[in-house]
């Protein structure tokens, strides 16, 4: 017999609405407390989702960001004890800056998580360092405390920005920053000189460095634009291109110098990617208008990067809650929908730490995974649209302000934002 304590959850149902984007944030926060090592710091690239326990090994230097973030959050939330969170964020820091593996300051972006030895032939990466910065950035506004402030200055000041800029000097007149340097191979041809995840680096970038040019901004590329059934945005593809920025910076009522509006491109893929699964034109099982989010992340096949529209990315029938569930920063009736949808008619999709990375009604397949970057940026969605604690804490900075201002962002009087032009003049 049912005890009635029981008995009532039941009878119940599952949590929706905002009582299920509180648990969706705590369950965020759990992992990245559980799933970081104690003695380094060092947060795992991913974690089981339905068992206690996992033999995953490699950290990656992007979840230490966000884990750096979730302490903050989850301290001002009153999820975590304060203190403890504080002598976390300090040990992460401090491990990082005296024992992390770097080349000239850009951390590798997978590491075992007992001791930073490289994995996977990793490479040093800005956008995984830049992912560390912003979580330390968060970290340090939140907690003000001198000794974690003096560790986080001593990360900025270790990071060669001309490194990276100019290829080591073989580039002097480049205005853009390479993806990132191996030992085997040398630099990335490939440079951040396109509109993808990299906004909020590059503005951390211009922020915290001056030999990085005012040019680069305007080098940027953020045409051709795409439209999919009447929603214009800069770049097709994976969600999380449009997402990773904004959770830390409200760009909602800004323009830059250029006339953009990064907030209206963002609600407009979000809009698009709605459009595309309620289309559905591949006639995959589950897809509608609460089940989208076509993302990079683990599909039936391995990882992959689903996108559309079609050209701009796959699309296996696999979506990614966590892809679509960040888009509360846009849309959050819609985000919602899809979260209320997985916990009534997926109810074994939400695991330890959250929902499952991927799920392929086709297929009849989820992902036995979490995935920390994923999380990560799932928390800092939910929170920002609780009442902008991520996005308040990053502007906070003297760096993003100054990133921003270098890059001419300035407050529009438009009228609703949801009307706006993506671009202007």
């Amino acid at each position: 017999m049912l005890l009635p304590a029981l008995l009532s959850m039941v009878m119940a149902g599952p949590l929706q609405g905002q009582a299920l984007l509180d648990e969706l944030s705590q369950k965020a926060v759990k992992f990245f407390w559980e799933q970081s090592n104690p003695v380094t710091g060092l947060t795992k690239d991913r974690a089981a989702n339905f068992k206690k326990k996992d033999d995953y090994i490699v950290a990656s230097v992007a979840a230490c960001g966000y884990a750096l973030s979730a302490y903050a959050i989850g301290s001002h939330r009153h999820w975590l004890p304060r203190e403890a969170a504080l002598e976390r964020s300090r040990l992460t820091v401090d491990w990082l800056n005296k024992h992390g593996l770097k080349e000239h300051g850009w951390f590798f972006h997978f590491v075992d998580w007992r001791n930073g030895e490289r994995h996977w032939n990793s490479e040093s990466s800005t956008i995984d360092t830049g992912l560390l910065l912003a979580g330390e950035i968060i970290a340090e506004q939140e907690f003000k405390d001198p000794e974690l402030t003096k560790m986080v200055n001593e990360t900025f000041k270790n990071v060669d920005w001309g490194f990276m800029l100019t290829d080591g000097g073989a580039k002097p007149a480049s205005t853009t920053i390479c993806m990132g340097w191996d030992p085997e191979h040398g630099f990335i041809k490939a440079r951040w000189d396109g509109q993808y995840e990299s906004t909020f680096f590059n503005l951390i970038a211009l922020g915290a460095s001056k030999v990085v040019p005012d040019t680069l901004w305007p080098s940027i590329r953020r045409t051709p634009l795409v439209t999919y059934r009447g929603n214009e945005f800069i770049i097709g593809g994976c969600i999380f291109m449009h997402q990773m920025s904004q959770v830390f910076i409200d760009f909602k009522d800004q323009r830059d110098s250029l006339g953009y509006d990064y907030w209206v491109e963002g609600k407009n893929d979000c809009h698009a990617q709605r459009a595309y699964a309620i289309d559905n034109p591949m006639k995959f099982k589950g897809y509608g208008a609460d089940f989208w989010g076509l993302n990079a992340g683990d599909a039936p096949s391995g990882y992959v990067g689903n996108g559309m529209p079609e050209g701009t990315g796959s699309d296996d029938g696999t979506i990614s809650p966590t892809g679509a569930i960040a888009s509360i920063i846009y849309d959050r009736a819609n985000a919602v929908g899809v979260a209320n949808h997985l916990a009534r008619d997926y109810p074994e999709s939400l695991g330890i730490y959250g929902f499952a990375n991927g799920i392929n009604p086709s297929k009849k397949w989820q992902s036995p995974d979490v995935i920390g970057i994923d999380l990560g940026m799932e928390l800092l969605a939910i929170e920002s649209a609780r009442d902008e604690l991520p996005q308040k804490l990053s502007l906070a900075s003297p760096i993003y302000r100054e990133g921003l201002r270098r890059a001419g962002f300035h407050h529009t009087d438009e009228g609703p934002s949801d009307k706006r032009p993506l671009k202007v003049g």
